[in-house]
């Protein structure tokens, strides 16, 4: 019995934390769509490469990304189900 208890108390000492996590790349600056709602939200930025072309989604006058490949961007596009947005560089 004494061994099960030291046991169990060390299994709960090791015990990680749950962490809840949305899937999806960020761009250079951090940011990404999320699918689910359709909104564009940042998270750490970073520093963009000044020699890399990126793509932007515009829609309605608003400007998201950027992302690093065209099909990245079409990606969010697809993901976020907006109608009549478009990517450009």
């Amino acid at each position: 019995m004494h061994k099960f208890l030291i046991l169990l108390t060390t299994a709960f000492l090791f015990k990680g934390t749950i962490a809840f996590a949305h899937p999806g790349a960020t761009g250079p600056n951090g940011c990404h769509m999320n699918y689910s709602n359709g909104n564009y939200h940042c998270h750490q930025a970073k520093t963009p490469d000044p020699f890399a072309t990126y793509y932007y989604i515009k829609h309605q006058g608003n400007s998201y990304g950027p992302y690093s490949s065209y099909n990245s961007c079409m990606n969010a596009l697809n993901g976020a189900n907006l109608r009549g947005a478009y990517c450009s560089q």
